[in-house]
C-alpha cells in the first residue's frame, strides 16, 4: 500500500500519535490517531499481514498486553488482551514466571510467544498464545518443550516463528532423527490447534551463528537471540532456508523433499576468532534478506544479489533491502513504483514531499 509516516508533539506534553498513511496518491491515503500509555510504544507488523499494532509494553502488566490496532483501511481499535487467562486454561501455569521471547502479527492473528524454565523437570517450555484479528479472542497451546541438557548440543534448540499460511502459523525448531540433522516444523491455526509436524533433513554444512531478532517484531525490541545452524522460513506455501558455508552466505528452497540452492553472496568475516555474531535474517516475498558483518543483502528469488548499508532507520524500512539506489534512505517499493523521501525533511513542522517513480 505504502508507508505510514508517524508525528507526534515535539514538546513531549501530549502522547497522541498520529498516523498517515503515504501511497501513490498525490495527498495522504488516510489519516488516524491513537494514545499510547506512556512516552514509548512498540511497532508490531509483519509480511503480508493485513493488520499492525502498536503496543504500549512487551512484558504483560497484571497478565495484560494493551494495544492500538490498525488494518489496512485505516481503522483502528484500543483494547488489551489478557493472556494469563489463556494460559490458565491450559493448567497451572504462571505467566508471572514466563519471559515473553517474541510477538508476531500475521493474517489471522496476533502471536505471542512465551517461554517457560521448568526448573524442576529441567525443561524449557515455549508457549504460544493467540489473538484474532477480527474479535479478538485468546487461545493458548505449547509449542514445545525440550530438555536443558539438549541446548548445549548446537543439533538442537528453541522453537522460533518462520512464517504463515491462510491460515497456518510455523515455528521451527533445530532437531536431529535418525541420525540426521533437520528442523522439524509444526504448523498450528489461528486458534492455537496443531495442524502438522513434519521433519525437514538438513543435508548443509552451516556454520553455528548467533542469530539476532529482526524486523518489527517483539524479538527485535526484546534483543532476543539463538544459537543456530541455518534458518528455516515459510513464505506463500514454499519453505526456504539461509545459512552460511565457507564464507558464503546462501539461500535454499524446498522442492520434492530436497533443498535447492537459490543463491549466494561471497563475504568477509572481518573477527574469526569472535564468530559471527550480527547475523540477522528476515523473510520477504521477493527473497531473503539478511544483515551480516556490517551489511545489507538481499538474496532474491530471482534476480541479481543486492548489497546496501545499513542505517539506524533499516528495521522500520524493510524496502532498503529492496532497492539499490542512492539518492536517498528511506525507499518503498510499492506494486508498481518506488516511493522515495529525503528524511532531512524530518523533525520539523510542514509538509513532507514524497517522490514516486515507477518501476
Amino acid at each position: 500500500m505504502g508507508t505510514m509516516l508517524l508525528n507526534r508533539d515535539p514538546s513531549g506534553v501530549k502522547r497522541k500519535i498520529n498516523i498517515t498513511m503515504v501511497g501513490e496518491q498525490t495527498t495522504s491515503v488516510w489519516q488516524q490517531s491513537f494514545n499510547p500509555s506512556g512516552k514509548d510504544y512498540f511497532y508490531i507488523a509483519g509480511e503480508n499481514a493485513r493488520y499492525v499494532y502498536f503496543l504500549d509494553q512487551l512484558q504483560p502488566v497484571d497478565g495484560k498486553i494493551f494495544f492500538h490496532q490498525v488494518n489496512s483501511a485505516g481503522n483502528i481499535k484500543s483494547s488489551s488482551a489478557l493472556l494469563s487467562s489463556a494460559i490458565k486454561k491450559m493448567g497451572s501455569y504462571d505467566i508471572n514466571e514466563m519471559s515473553m521471547t517474541d510477538i508476531i502479527t500475521t493474517d489471522k492473528a496476533l502471536v505471542f510467544l512465551m517461554r517457560w524454565n521448568n526448573k524442576k523437570e529441567k525443561k524449557h517450555v515455549d508457549f504460544m498464545v493467540t489473538m484474532t484479528h477480527h474479535n479478538m479472542l485468546l487461545y493458548a497451546t505449547i509449542i514445545g518443550k525440550i530438555d536443558d541438557a539438549m541446548l548445549k548440543d548446537t543439533k538442537y534448540g528453541h522453537w522460533g516463528y518462520s512464517g504463515f499460511g491462510e491460515d497456518e502459523i510455523y515455528f521451527t525448531t533445530p532437531d536431529y532423527q535418525d541420525k540426521k540433522s533437520g528442523w522439524t516444523i509444526r504448523a498450528f491455526t489461528s486458534k492455537a490447534q496443531l495442524k502438522e509436524s513434519i521433519f525437514l533433513e538438513g543435508g548443509m554444512n552451516f556454520t553455528s551463528v548467533s542469530l539476532s531478532a529482526s524486523g518489527t517484531t517483539g524479538g527485535f525490541y526484546l534483543k532476543t537471540k539463538e544459537n543456530t545452524a541455518g534458518k528455516v522460513f515459510y513464505n506463500k506455501g514454499s519453505y526456504y532456508l539461509v545459512g552460511i558455508q565457507s564464507s558464503q552466505l546462501e539461500t535454499y528452497t524446498l522442492k520434492s523433499g530436497k533443498w535447492q540452492k537459490l543463491q549466494s553472496a561471497a563475504f568477509s568475516t572481518l573477527n574469526a576468532k569472535k564468530g559471527i555474531t550480527d547475523f540477522t535474517a528476515i523473510c520477504f516475498n521477493e527473497g531473503i534478506a539478511c544483515t551480516l558483518e556490517g551489511k545489507m543483502y538481499l538474496l532474491p528469488t530471482t534476480g541479481s544479489v543486492i548489497v546496501n548499508s545499513p542505517t539506524d532507520r533499516t528495521t522500520f524500512n524493510p524496502s532498503s533491502f529492496l532497492i539499490k539506489d542512492p539518492k536517498s534512505s528511506f525507499a518503498v517499493s510499492l506494486s508498481s513504483s518506488n516511493l522515495f523521501m529525503d528524511p532531512s525533511q524530518l523533525n520539523r513542522q510542514g509538509e513532507l514531499k514524497f517522490e514516486l517513480i515507477k518501476k
